[in-house]
C-alpha cells in the first residue's frame, strides 16, 4: 500500500466506533455510510467513500479475522 494511505488511515488507530449515523442525505451520487469514532479524547466523524474524490458513498467489507 501507498505510504500516503498508511499515514491517512494509521490516524484511526486506537479509535472505536461509537455511532453508526446513517446514510449522508446526497442527491446526485451513492450516499455515504457515516460513522462517529473516539479514542477516549476526541470524536470525529468518518465516512465511507468509493475513492478519494468523494464521488459518492462506497461499501465498507467487515469481515472475521481469522486466528
Amino acid at each position: 500500500m501507498d505510504n500516503a494511505f498508511d499515514e491517512h488511515y494509521k490516524q484511526l488507530e486506537g479509535f472505536t466506533i461509537k455511532k453508526f449515523l446513517g446514510m449522508s442525505e446526497e442527491k446526485d451520487i451513492d450516499p455515504f455510510p457515516q460513522f462517529i469514532i473516539s479514542n477516549g479524547n476526541e470524536e470525529v466523524m468518518i465516512e465511507v467513500s468509493q475513492d478519494p474524490e468523494g464521488n459518492g458513498g462506497g461499501f465498507l467489507f467487515i469481515s472475521e479475522v481469522k486466528k
